[in-house]
């Protein structure tokens, strides 16, 4: 089984000196439904206040990009959607939650 981005949002920020919020809708590619899948798409500028404010940072579900760039992030996205596979939705579904937070994530 394989899985696709059906749908992205991007939240209103989605500039360089700000992380922007990132929820994918994916689902099967031959199959009704998606969940969502929530990333943090964050610039080197983005990283530093981060740290500046908070003093560290655990990485998970974090994208680092060189800018917001959205059709080369989405594209990016896509491509690694398509190395990955799964005999059950929930098993693909932990896979890509590596990348976002998967809603359904304990």
């Amino acid at each position: 089984m394989r899985a696709a981005v059906k749908c992205y949002e991007w939240d209103a920020i989605a500039s360089d000196d700000e992380p922007a919020t990132l929820v994918m809708h994916v689902g099967p590619i031959d199959a009704p439904g998606e969940d969502l899948f929530t990333v943090s798409v964050c610039t080197p500028e983005a990283l530093a206040k981060l740290i500046d404010r908070d003093g560290a940072l655990i990485g998970r579900h974090f994208l680092f990009v060189s800018h917001i760039d959205r059709a080369r992030i989405e594209s990016f996205v896509d491509d690694r959607l398509r190395r990955i596979d799964g005999e059950t939705w929930s098993d693909l579904a932990g896979k890509i939650g590596r990348i976002g937070r998967w809603e359904f994530e304990p």
